[in-house]
């Protein structure tokens, strides 16, 4: 009774933007490893990961021991600390891009704080982003394309209430993997944009050859600074994250999730005359940027963070993740063309999305056609199976081993068969 009586107080009774629907829902009690209990005693498999942070498994003993360790000693001081200054010096030997780092709560404030950043750096006030990017909660990652919008309408509009109207007038909207649209729709306004922000790999959409160096390229050219937002693929696609994997290098990155090891720890990082205007008493030239926080660099946050990274350098985590998503990718697919359901997975195995289709998925739009019920609907079946699995992204661990993907494989034929026979895939 206590349990149903506590529903009552979440708004929503969900902590986001992600709910599991009521017929599967449940109130997770505790974690280990690659698996997650109910409050009622259920255990699933987890590929969702806490939406992608925790790449050692929940309740991995060295972060355990490191956030123990640390708590003894202290759970928040509001000064620079020890494990702060070491995990800022990790950053900048492991990310290409990072000469200085500025911590913060999460990816969403990350991003923000590096647009702040580039507006002050630049004194200009326009923002380029790409359509059906995710950037996080910040009223300039809160844009989207107009429904009614043609080919000579790029105007954005906010996605969620509560934006005024105002914030969209300073954000500019391109399609990922277009360079040469892109070029054409920033000429007339290149002298107003600050930054180019980007995921190198938008959600699941891998980049096209050629496009993040001309990202690059055209930032040079109008003076711009090229912003990764990095918080998912940062440390996953290889130590250096994607501007390692690619061989291309931002002015800033927004860094989450790994990072943090499962904790609210995020970072700014970047060139040191950018990170610079963050510095309080720098002398008054009208640049000075305040990014700053209760919290930011937090202690515990800290600490997990190290002891992640020292595990993801140590065991070489990205490419474990890699092997252990593609054997995911390459059963998954087995089952589709036995049960001859029109399935593929899209983006980097360590983050990729399922999609049930056989057509090319090579845009925004392309992703949007897919059928979004069959995914929904895989989603709640794979979660009723006992496998807790999302619709956005299938995460995986070095905890996941081939007797949980094992797991997977088994219900995952009857989670697919429950699509089939829906008749959900169009």
């Amino acid at each position: 009774m206590k349990i149903a009586a506590n529903r009552g107080y979440l708004a929503g009774n969900c902590l986001g933007m992600f709910k599991l629907t009521d017929e599967v829902a449940f109130t997770v009690a505790r974690s280990s490893g690659p698996w997650l209990w109910s409050s009622d005693g259920r255990r699933y498999a987890d590929y969702v990961m806490g939406a992608g942070p925790m790449v050692l498994g929940h309740a991995h003993p060295n972060v355990v021991s490191a956030i123990t360790e640390q708590a003894t000693r202290g759970t928040h001081y509001f000064l620079v600390h020890e494990r702060a200054q070491e995990l800022a010096a990790k950053i900048c030997r492991l990310v290409p891009c990072a000469e200085l780092v500025r911590f913060c709560s999460d990816g969403s404030e990350a991003n923000f704080y590096a647009l702040r950043l580039a507006r002050a750096f630049t004194r200009r006030t326009k923002v380029l982003k790409f359509d059906g990017g995710f950037h996080g909660h910040s009223d300039y990652g809160q844009q989207k394309r107009r429904a009614e919008s043609c080919c000579n309408d790029q105007r954005p509009v906010a996605e969620s209430a509560g934006i005024p109207p105002e914030i969209s007038e300073t954000v500019v909207l391109a399609t990922y993997n277009d360079i040469e649209r892109t070029r054409l729709i920033v000429e007339p306004v290149a002298h107003e944009i600050a930054a180019i922000i980007v995921e190198p790999v938008q959600r699941a959409l891998m980049p096209a050859p050629g496009f993040l160096e001309g990202l690059r390229e055209l930032a040079d050219s109008i003076g711009a600074l090229l912003v990764f937002d990095e918080v998912v693929t940062g440390f996953r696609l290889a130590l250096g994250g994607a501007q390692e994997h690619f061989g291309v290098t931002p002015d800033l990155c927004a860094l989450g999730k790994i990072l943090g090891g499962g904790t609210p720890l995020a970072a700014v990082a970047g060139r040191a005359d950018i990170l610079e205007l963050a510095i309080s008493g720098r002398r008054k030239d009208g640049r000075t940027a305040m990014v700053s926080g209760t919290l930011n660099g937090n202690p515990l946050g800290c600490a997990a963070g190290l002891a992640t990274l020292a595990v993801v350098e140590d065991l070489g985590v990205p490419a474990l993740l890699k092997k252990a998503g593609e054997a995911v990718a390459v059963g998954l697919h087995e089952i589709a063309h036995r049960l001859s359901i029109p399935l593929q997975t899209i983006g980097p195995p360590a983050a990729q999305q399922v999609v049930f289709t056989e057509r090319s998925i090579d845009s925004v739009a392309a992703l949007a056609a897919a059928p979004r019920a069959a995914l929904d609907h895989f989603a709640t079946e794979m979660t009723r199976r006992g496998v807790f699995f999302g619709p956005t992204k299938l995460y995986v661990s070095i905890a996941h081993t081939d007797e949980v993907h094992s797991l997977f494989f088994e219900q995952a034929e009857g989670a697919l068969r429950a699509v089939r026979d829906q008749g959900l895939l169009g």
